[in-house]
């Protein structure tokens, strides 16, 4: 509130000791210039997009390994052998594998030196022969896969917030680079699987950086566009991997195209600005201002009006935080850190945030690996598994912001009622209903997966926010991780896992039932504001019944004409 009048009384609309008392400190001017003076135009447009492009972008080297594991055909290349019991009728030198499964046993007594596919090139199953014993290496690929991106979100969360936004996102690009690069040069599985752990760590880092960094930009009115543009990009991303993949058969030359188009982001990324929000929560306040104004050019404000004097002797974001989180827990003062997450305000909310993470990692990607099991060619079933989300990624931006469901309200509901569907699968005998039932799971899972992200943004604190994204992202990794063993399940038993991925889906919307909405709400900066919002001990509820006023901001920090020590102390 102090901030909006504030840059009231820039404009004219206050007389100036309206501000004579009040202390505004860094992450407050922040919010206030986004929300009241630079407001929403060309530089958010511009810096969303872009940042969504690479999150899209990055996403084709994911779904690139559904193209490049193929089943090869093969025939035998060695010394004639009598043929293997039920295939009297074929030649035991073109013995196909097609009709001959090569983990057989008949099949496994030959020498895997002794068989060759037909088309060289087209499959690392082929090439690295990953057959009799050695099988069960293409599933682990992807495990290994998403072990790296668990590895990328926590490196990317400490660098994002210690060293900012932009180097964490350059850091991501660097790993993505390296590891891309390596798998179509590796001459064997060992390299290729080193090369799909530094991708997957690369597309980790990248994904969490695009997301935090663009979030940052934009005052509450545009927050939600983060809810379905990144999830369109991304959806339009594992589509491109079908007619790349048709257009380019060998997997090396396909995998070096999937690379290139995922270093997009690099090419802009040296024009980019830091997060202002970031930049005032470490104390760099001249630095966070420049941004301010180069925003408000772009956006076609004329000026933009420095810091109010109060600012220079306002304690900052992370002695606020320090003080509170001290009085709190009956220790000294400190910064924002990963030890606040033990404060009673955050405990549930990290609990309850990384298990979605986890059932939404663990159910969507579970899905997505079973749908070869349907009855669709590899490429249409992952155009349709692309397509089929977008429109409800497109009503999710309605959705948040709708009064009546909110974020709480599409997080939990997809989460139940997406895991009542898949439970609902295993009780339909009709292929036709069974794919409709499996589709509209997936679909309203992907709504969850949109919204999430943003929820989860606004639930923390600015100063530990990335990292707190970090470790629940690790949380949905290991969900990633766990889902091909699932699937793998559904082989034997497709009824049982579609329940086991239903369960925690339903868990964790239950639990989201119990956490805050922060509709209308700007980034709490601190542990403090946290605190305000949603009441602490001794205040009645009602005085912070209603998250915002009129103005988007939350209420006065410091009341008027008390000094800066008399303020934190009361804080």
């Amino acid at each position: 509130l102090a901030s909006h009048f504030w840059f009231r009384s820039q404009r004219g609309g206050l007389a100036e000791p309206v501000v004579a008392g009040m202390v505004v400190s860094p992450g407050e001017y922040v919010s206030g210039a986004i929300e009241n003076y630079v407001g929403r135009g060309k530089f958010q447009y511009l810096y969303v997009s872009a940042l969504c492009l690479t999150y899209g972008m990055v996403q084709i080297q994911t779904y690139s390994s559904m193209y490049v594991s193929t089943e090869p055909t093969w025939h035998r290349i060695g010394p004639a052998v009598d043929a293997p019991e039920g295939a009297a009728h074929l030649n035991a030198n073109l013995t196909s594998l097609a009709e001959i499964p090569l983990s057989a046993p008949a099949n496994c007594s030959i020498p895997l030196n002794e068989w060759q596919v037909d088309t060289p090139g087209r499959s690392i199953i082929g090439d690295f022969k990953l057959r009799c014993g050695r099988e069960n290496l293409v599933p682990q690929l992807g495990s290994l896969y998403f072990l790296g991106c668990a590895i990328g979100v926590v490196l990317c969360g400490s660098v994002s917030d210690v060293a900012g936004r932009r180097w964490a996102y350059l850091v991501g690009h660097v790993l993505l680079g390296v590891g891309g690069f390596l798998v179509p040069l590796a001459p064997n599985f060992a390299v290729y699987a080193v090369g799909r752990v530094l991708v997957g760590a690369g597309i980790g880092a990248c994904g969490l950086a695009s997301f935090v960094w663009a979030a940052e930009f934009l005052d509450i009115s545009m927050r939600g566009v983060m809810s379905w543009l990144p999830n369109v990009a991304c959806s339009l991303g594992q589509a491109l991997a079908t007619p790349l993949a048709y257009a380019l058969p060998q997997w090396r030359v396909y995998l070096v195209a999937c690379q290139l188009a995922s270093l997009v982001g690099l090419t802009y990324w040296w024009g980019m600005r830091e997060s202002p929000q970031w930049l005032a929560s470490v104390g760099r306040e001249e630095e966070a201002h420049e941004v301010l104004c180069a925003m408000a050019r772009t956006n076609g404000v004329a000026k933009m009006p420095p810091p109010p004097p109060d600012t220079e002797g306002a304690i900052s974001d992370a002695e606020v935080a320090s003080v509170s989180t001290a009085s709190t827990l009956g220790a000294a003062p400190s910064g924002g850190s990963l030890l606040d997450l033990l404060d009673h305000r955050l405990r549930f909310r990290i609990i309850t945030m990384c298990l979605n993470w986890f059932s939404i990692a663990f159910a969507f990607f579970g899905v997505a690996l079973f749908s070869p099991n349907l009855p669709f060619s590899i490429d249409t079933a992952n155009i349709i598994s692309s397509l089929v989300p977008i429109p409800f990624y497109l009503i999710a931006p309605w959705l948040v912001d709708a009064r009546w469901c909110g974020r709480k309200g599409v997080t939990a509901g997809s989460y139940i009622v997406g895991g009542c569907l898949l439970a609902l699968c295993t009780h339909c005998k009709q292929q036709w209903l069974f794919i409709v039932v499996y589709f509209a799971a997936f679909a309203t899972l992907s709504l969850a997966f949109a919204v999430v992200y943003v929820w989860a943004a606004e639930l923390f604190p600015t100063d530990i926010r990335a990292r707190c994204l970090g470790i629940q992202s690790v949380f949905a990794r290991i969900g990633a991780m766990m889902s091909p063993f699932v699937v793998n399940l559904g082989r034997t038993s497709p009824q049982l896992a579609l329940c086991v991925l239903a369960a925690p889906c339903v868990l964790a919307g239950a639990l989201d039932l119990f956490l805050p909405e922060t509709r209308n709400m700007p980034f709490p900066a601190t542990l403090a504001d946290i605190e305000a919002r949603h009441g602490r001990p001794g205040l009645k509820p009602s005085v912070f019944k209603e998250p915002l006023l009129k103005s988007g901001l939350p209420p006065p920090r410091v009341s008027a004409g008390r000094s800066n020590a008399e303020g934190a102390a009361a804080e």
